[in-house]
């Protein structure tokens, strides 16, 4: 079904009415819901949503000659942050009855096909807009012009979009190769080699994820082969202290990110933002293995966030001294960092803000299978009692020598032979 706008029988009231007493249009609100309306239904007949949701604002409104302009937006943010997930599928606009300063119902629209899955609004995240412009013209037959953005898609055709298109992280194996690298000026001098592998589908906003597979472990550590590695514009960077002897086996994990101002809502993999951890304010609790932590404000962390903290390359010398710890916390509007010392120096990093996904959080348990060990010299375990060696064993699991073959069991326990075992 197609989407459509008309003014109601009350708007069109409204309308007559304000025209024979000389008045302006006053609209009140607007209101948007996500009701489906049957195809044969007369809008104009349509006088309250079908399901209530919340409430909209109106944008730009302006007219010329004989047609109103109107600007109908819906928002997921933060006054809207009780609203879960939905689908905009209709909304009414309000106005006030010029005869006796009532608020009644002006225009009714439905979406049709073309309803818009609207996200609940999430602390950390730039919140979304949606526009929906529409046209009246005021004539002998008083209808509405539907004037539809380009970005307004069908939901099944959004929905598969999305599909075809969803990428949060993409693992792949790489090799590292020993010959092309060239002297690097990044780093200042903390790495003196660097070495790009281009890829296409690499953007800056990715957040990098390496790990050495176990086979190249020793080149990696000879060689002194940084842990932290770059994104740039269809490049990836490594850096190194001395070219490899061999290639190096990673496993790389390249996690999709909305970079920060971005408008975009909450439908990508993390948030990420650039950060710089202060050498200065840190608090000394005098207990544990990093006694020294330090807070990090920013409007957008909250603490059901995984942080992802990766040190730039740069700034790793830096943050070895100062024996900063690799886990970092999320709190509301902050990022606790922990350390052993304070760091000489401001470091800076990129800090990776991963939603939790309702639908896989709880309790993680172990496997409760079992496998008992076979005991050895040093390793407590299970034995097996082989027939004729003057041991046997109860339907309790005791075990007991044999009288009939006690030399045999004094040859195994010696002066103990006789005593039972359990």
């Amino acid at each position: 079904m197609e989407h459509r706008f008309k003014p109601t029988t009350h708007g069109r009231a409204i309308l007559a009415a304000c025209a024979a007493l000389e008045k302006p249009l006053k609209l009140t609100r607007v209101s948007v819901g996500s009701g489906m309306v049957d195809e044969e239904t007369n809008l104009a007949d349509m006088h309250e949503l079908i399901h209530y949701i919340a409430e909209g604002t109106i944008g730009d409104r302006r007219h010329e000659d004989d047609r109103l302009y109107l600007n109908v937006q819906y928002s997921n943010d933060a006054d809207h942050a009780d609203i879960k997930t939905f689908q905009l599928s209709e909304f009414i606009i309000y106005a006030e009855n010029p005869v006796d300063g009532s608020e009644q119902d002006f225009i009714y629209a439905t979406m049709g096909d073309y309803m818009q899955n609207i996200p609940q609004y999430r602390p950390g995240f730039a919140y979304g807009i949606w526009d929906f412009p529409i046209t009246v013209i005021v004539s002998d037959e008083i209808n509405v012009v539907v004037s539809t953005p380009s970005g307004l898609v069908r939901y099944d055709d959004l929905i598969q979009l999305l599909n075809s298109r969803a990428s949060g992280a993409a693992k792949r194996l790489l090799t590292i190769p020993a010959a092309g690298w060239a002297a690097d000026a990044d780093t200042g001098g903390t790495y003196p080699l660097h070495l790009d592998i281009a890829s296409a589908e690499i953007t800056e906003d990715m957040i990098p994820m390496a790990a050495i597979l176990p086979q190249s472990l020793p080149t990696a550590i000879a060689c002194g082969l940084c842990p932290a590695c770059r994104t740039l514009p269809g490049l990836l960077r490594f850096y190194t202290k001395r070219a490899p002897a061999s290639d190096i086996q990673i496993s790389l994990a390249l996690l999709d990110t909305v970079p920060q101002g971005s408008n975009l809502a909450s439908s990508a993999a993390a948030g990420r933002l650039d950060i710089e951890i202060p050498a200065e304010g840190w608090t000394d609790s005098g207990e544990g293995t990093y006694p020294y932590s330090t807070e990090i404000r920013h409007g957008r962390i909250d603490a059901s966030m995984i942080p992802l903290l990766t040190i730039l390359p740069e700034f790793l010398g830096t943050a070895v001294s100062s024996g900063m710890s690799p886990i970092a916390e999320t709190l509301p509007g902050a990022l606790r960092v922990y350390a052993r010392e304070m760091p000489e120096a401001p470091i800076r990093a990129s800090l990776a803000l991963l939603n939790v996904a309702s639908g896989i959080t709880g309790s993680i348990k172990p496997d409760t299978g079992y496998v008992l060990p076979t005991a050895t010299e040093y390793v407590l375990g299970g034995v097996k009692v082989q027939r004729g060696s003057g041991l046997t064993v109860d339907e309790e699991g005791n075990l007991s020598v044999d009288a009939a073959n006690a030399d045999d069991a004094a040859n195994l326990f010696g002066s103990n032979a006789g005593n039972s075992v359990e």
